[in-house]
């Protein structure tokens, strides 16, 4: 074959054909779960067919161990908690005519029975890296594999055997076995530690590459793991798949992208590390500037509930100022929709990353309504004339600016009218500037402000997020430690103790970043909740007289809500007064015990003791 090589893969029950480019011997599929991987592996097994340049095309599934599970597990509960363990078998000997065929391990574990020259390159990695050895019996003409710890020569069973280990051995022999020529694995980590996928990575590469040579084949697999991807140059990158949605084509980079050619993004991957990886399997990544804004963010997101990372998003600290934009457009590249929380220096001292996002078609039509011909011309003008202004009437508000963070602790070693572009800033925009009568050109400091705002508004709508006080820690209600991150932390312990909604204020502009790069509503149990509420609140209202007892409420709430009657008790208080108890301490809804008069508006009544704003 002659790589790269291009395959067109048709999936069931969708019209529309996908392609995919497979650039070198190894291509990565990553995406979060319901992404498509698995579908997407499917359909180039299906492409391919069974056989390709002569060998066999084999997929693995993520499951491989299933059938194996009946002699690890109690799997139907008749057990006793004493599993089968003996009686592990690996299948009859006719299943060997299958075993390219069948996508569980116990296809591997066929081969590894019959072929003498794979036992031996599995069993000296065993014995060198894991203390282990194996044995393979025919018992009744069942595959049996036995193991054994070097240190005792005690064999077992290997429904005894540690199930990464089992999942080891079945991947390296699909791996080393010559007869194939394709391999598609989904989830090669199943079961392994870190460590252990590192080494499993470091063999696939081994093998991986033009299956012209017998001694190579493709490898294609899906994975969630970032020890399963290696990138150390930019073309690393153009070896991943990236899957978003099943219904949506797979994003991949090409080799001859220019943006490959970037020197900083050459600097960038060579020290990648797990938290940018982390970030492949993100559809809208949050780009924050360094660690302590990435503690802040990650316990705002936990102690709000705003659940940033199941929604899709990942928050990734980028060092070094510059380097924001290159990230930006790194990820973008990949498919994915970068959203940036950042300090007001990157606007104030330059405006590279400002510029990034304004360049976009939805941003053009808001600053045609603003008068502009594009948001660039937009953004460069606000910027340009808020510079201009600063340059020029300092003194107006020198007095008030001289006291923000932004000017207290400069670095002097920088230009000066870098200093003052940002003390101005924070104070014009965090400040109401009608209380400062004393300041001269007011008025054009005001609508130098609303100018300001509307252009962080319009960035805030493109995803762009300008830290309005600066820095993160002009946030801070602790600032008693130097260090940065000590100095998050110290704040962390002060947030987690107070109301959600006083903290919600206090960091509302990280708030919003959260909130839009979640792309989610926040989880509210009330909510949930509130229509079973309703749904016995009326009827029992209806029925609520002088006369009316307990047992004749809990006996109608039974008939409404059959079996999910267990969650409330109802009851009267008199003054025809109903109150209904919530019985389980699972649910997290402050307002019960909920109280309602019969002549209430129910709605309005249930929302308020709910807390629910309607």
């Amino acid at each position: 074959m002659q790589l790269p090589y291009r395959l067109t893969i048709n999936l069931d029950g969708f019209e529309q054909s996908k392609t995919i480019t497979i650039n070198s011997g190894k291509t990565i599929l990553v995406g979060a779960n319901g992404a498509g991987k698995t579908q997407l592996l499917r359909g180039i097994k299906m492409a391919l067919g069974n056989d390709f340049e002569g060998r066999k095309v084999r997929f693995i599934s993520a499951g491989r161990l299933a059938q194996h599970e009946n002699y690890r597990s109690d799997y139907d509960g008749h057990r006793n908690s004493q599993p089968l363990y003996e009686s592990a078998e690996f299948g009859e000997k006719n299943s060997q005519n299958r075993r390219h065929q069948i996508e569980t391990a116990l296809g591997d574990y066929q081969t590894l029975g019959i072929r003498p020259d794979i036992q031996i390159k599995v069993a000296e990695r065993l014995r060198k890296l894991f203390n282990r050895d194996f044995i393979i019996e025919w018992d009744a003409g069942y595959l049996k594999i036995k193991f054994t710890h070097l240190d005792d020569g005690k064999y077992y069973s290997s429904g005894r055997e540690a199930s990464g280990l089992l999942h080891l051995v079945a991947l390296l022999t699909a791996i080393y076995n010559d007869e194939i020529s394709v391999l598609i694995i989904d989830e090669p980590e199943v079961s392994l530690h870190p460590q252990l996928q590192s080494f499993l990575l470091q063999e696939i590469n081994n093998a991986a590459g033009n299956p012209n040579d017998p001694q190579k084949k493709l490898i294609i697999y899906a994975t969630h793991s970032t020890e399963m991807i290696d990138i150390k140059t930019p073309t690393d990158l153009c070896d991943m798949v990236f899957c978003h949605d099943i219904n949506s084509y797979p994003n991949q980079i090409n080799p001859d992208a220019g943006e490959l050619q970037n020197k900083k993004l050459k600097v960038l991957l060579s020290r990648m590390g797990q938290e940018h990886k982390l970030t492949f399997f993100s559809k809208r990544p949050l780009l924050v500037e360094g660690p302590s804004d990435s503690l802040i963010c990650s316990s705002l997101d936990k102690h709000l509930g705003i659940y940033l990372e199941p929604s899709g998003s990942q928050i990734l600290p980028v060092i070094g100022k510059g380097q924001m934009p290159i990230v930006a457009k790194l990820m973008k590249l990949l498919g994915k929709t970068p959203i940036v929380l950042t300090d007001a220096d990157s606007f104030t001292d330059d405006i590279t990353l400002t510029n990034y996002y304004l360049n976009d078609p939805t941003a053009n039509e808001i600053a045609q309504n603003l008068g502009f011909s594009d948001a660039l011309t937009f953004g460069r003008t606000v910027y340009g004339d808020f510079s201009q202004l600063v340059e020029m009437n300092w003194n107006d508000i020198q007095e008030y600016a001289e006291q923000e963070n932004y000017w207290i602790k400069r670095d002097t070693d920088k230009v000066e009218y870098i200093h003052k572009r940002r003390a101005a800033f924070t104070f014009l925009i965090s400040n109401d500037l009608e209380k400062f009568g004393g300041i001269s050109n007011r008025l054009h400091w005001m609508a130098m402000k609303n100018r300001l705002l509307a252009l962080l508004n319009l960035l805030e709508d493109l995803g762009c997020f300008v830290l309005r006080k600066g820095t993160i820690e002009s946030y801070y209600e602790v600032h008693n430690i130097q260090d940065k991150v000590f100095s998050a932390v110290e704040e962390i312990e002060q947030f987690t103790n107070q109301d959600p909604s006083l903290v919600a204020g206090r960091y509302s502009d990280l708030v919003r970043a959260l909130l839009f790069a979640s792309k989610t509503k926040l989880i509210d149990e009330a909510m949930a909740i509130r229509e079973l509420v309703l749904s016995v609140a009326a009827p029992a209202l209806a029925i609520l007289d002088e006369k009316t007892n307990d047992s004749q409420l809990n006996q109608l709430v039974r008939r409404i809500l059959l079996d999910k009657s267990s969650l409330f008790e109802l009851r009267t208080s008199g003054n025809n007064e109903l109150v209904i108890e919530l019985k389980t301490q699972i649910l997290d809804i402050k307002g019960f015990p909920l109280r309602i008069r019969k002549e209430s508006n129910l709605n309005n009544e249930v929302n308020k003791q709910l807390g629910l704003d309607y």
